[in-house]
Formats: C-alpha cells, structure tokens, sequence
C-alpha cells in the first residue's frame, strides 16, 4: 500500500506541473501580435503542402490574422513546385521569414533556405526531419507523458497500451513514449507496419497482449477510413478501448481523446516569427501545443467495463454520456 501511495503522490504531483506548464505556456501567448513590426522591408513567405486541408488552412489563417508584416502564399496542392522553381521564387521575394505547413512544404523549404530562419508546423514527428540552425516549430504531438498520465489518472486499472506505427513516420516518437510510459507505471507494446496491407495482421497480435490501443498519428496505419473503421470494429470485438489524437475518432468509439488545438498552433507559429522579427531570443527550437482539449466517452467506458477514477473527471473538458 505504500509503494501504491507513494506512486500515486508522485504521479499527482507530475500531473499538477504539467498542467501549470500547459497553463503557463497557453496564459504567455499573446492575444494580439499588432505591435509586429510594420515594415515593407519584412516579408513571410508562407507555404502550404495543401490549403484545401481545413486544419492547413486554420492553422495558416491564425498565423497571418496575428502577424502584421507582408505575406506571400504558395499552395503545394494548387501548384507543383520543383526545388530549382521554389528556389527561384525564394530568390525573388527574399523573405525575411519561411513558414511551411506540413511535411511537404517543409522538405521543399528547408532545401533551399540557408541563413533564412524556417518556421514549421502540422509535421507528423518533427524529430525525424533534419533541422539547421535557424529552424524552428510547433509540435504536431502534445507531449506522450500528457495521456499517460490522463490515463494512469482516469484508467487505474489500465497497465499496458499497445501502439500500431510505422518506422518511417514515428519510430523516434515511439521510443520516446517508452522512456515516458516507464515514468507513470504504464508498459507499451508496439507492432511496427511498413505499408497499410499489414495493418489488419498487426492488430490481431497486438490485442491480445494490451489492455488498450494508443492510435497515434499514422497515415500508413491510418491509410483510409476503411483501414480505420476496421481498427475500431477489431478492438470492440476484443473488448480492447482505444484512446486516440483527435476528437474525430469519437464517433468511431474512442474512449478518450486528447488533441492539439489547431488555431492555438497558428499563433505559436506567429509567435515564433514576431520574436525572429524583432530579433529576441527564442527559448525553444520546438515548442509542444500550448492549447488542448479532452473527450471523454463515458458511453463506451461503461460499455467496455472500465474502472473509473470519478475525482478525475474534473481534468476532462467534455464527458459524453
């Protein structure tokens, strides 16, 4: 009983730091960027793997409506840009800042930007990209130690998550997530897919061995909403909950969800560029989401038989019954 007393101060202790970091973080970012500096001689060049992507195009629209210096747009989806032609436009315009929304846009911008600082977001697993000096970004991920600790809080019972991934996308988020589970008293168990066709596969291997699924974001294992559909139908048929990144999958059955909030992302990234233009220091390189929102589906929870925590039902922001 100790040890378990010990663990769970321990455990409390962590959740109320991170809350007050998240707290923090979401209370010192400006409302309003309008003191930004107002001059022709600044110029952000924006470029957005595809606009017609509504979290893309929120993200963008945040960005511009808090950052008062010129904006050039280029669209990926509207437009197929080489290197050599994107290079040439970089060459043109000179932008005193690049922001790039994506993967694709990222890879494109960082080829040909040299001492021109970058701006990312909306980048499954930053790590796995390389990132010069004068890079900078928010996050696609909330922080791996945040459900953790929201399911050790909620989910006593819970002591193993298993996670489908592919080594491409998210092999150092992953081991990652390991170092953080061992922290909460959580193990995880992960199955590595290398295309969508062994998706199905992995999964029967996997449920057995977990008493819940972790699906984080994955467009190999998240290939279509078939490919979805079927992991929720599996899981269900397993008895096995499945905790997920985006408030969307809900619908499909999600216990819990914890996600990004897409338009806070935006104003981080105009943050980033405000400090570049007025040249003050910038205390991360990357920074994690600083807004979040969390679902609770107490339906399935008691369809699926799960130990509660009722005390932590205050920390959820929206319960559906």
């Amino acid at each position: 009983m100790n040890n378990i007393y010990h663990w769970h101060k321990r455990f409390i202790t962590k959740v109320i730091i991170t809350t007050i970091v998240l707290g923090t973080l979401i209370s010192c970012q400006p409302q309003s960027y309008k003191d930004s500096p107002k001059t022709d001689e600044h110029r952000v060049l924006i470029i957005n793997s595809d606009k017609s992507v509504e979290k893309y195009a929120t993200i963008q629209r945040e960005f511009k409506a808090e950052i008062a210096v010129k904006n050039i747009e280029m669209d990926f989806a509207s437009r197929e840009l080489s290197t050599a032609t994107l290079q040439k436009q970089v060459t043109s315009i000179q932008p005193t800042i690049i922001y790039a929304i994506g993967s694709k846009a990222y890879l494109q911008a960082s080829k040909v930007t040299k001492d021109t600082p970058l701006i990312f977001s909306s980048m499954i697993n930053w790590r796995r990209f390389d990132m010069g000096t004068h890079t900078y970004g928010i996050s696609l991920e909330l922080p791996a130690e945040m459900l953790l600790f929201m399911c050790r809080y909620l989910f006593p019972d819970i002591q193993t998550l298993g996670i489908l991934y592919s080594q491409h996308h998210n092999r150092q988020w992953f081991e990652h997530a390991m170092s953080q589970a061992e922290e909460v008293g959580i193990t995880l168990q992960g199955k590595t897919i290398k295309s969508s066709d062994e998706t199905a596969h992995a999964l029967k291997a996997l449920l057995p061995q977990v008493d819940a699924i972790w699906l984080i974001s994955d467009p190999i294992v998240l290939y279509d909403t078939k490919q979805v559909q079927n992991i929720f139908t599996e899981s269900a048929t397993n008895q096995k909950p499945i905790f997920a990144y985006n408030a969307l999958f809900i619908k499909y059955g999600a216990v819990l969800t914890i996600a990004a909030d897409i338009e806070t992302m935006g104003r981080q990234a105009a943050g980033i560029a405000r400090d570049i233009l007025k040249q003050q220091p910038i205390d991360e390189q990357v920074q994690f989401p600083a807004g979040s929102h969390i679902t609770l589906n107490l339906k399935k929870v008691h369809e699926y038989g799960m130990t509660i925590n009722h005390a932590a039902l205050s920390s959820v922001e929206r319960i559906i019954q």
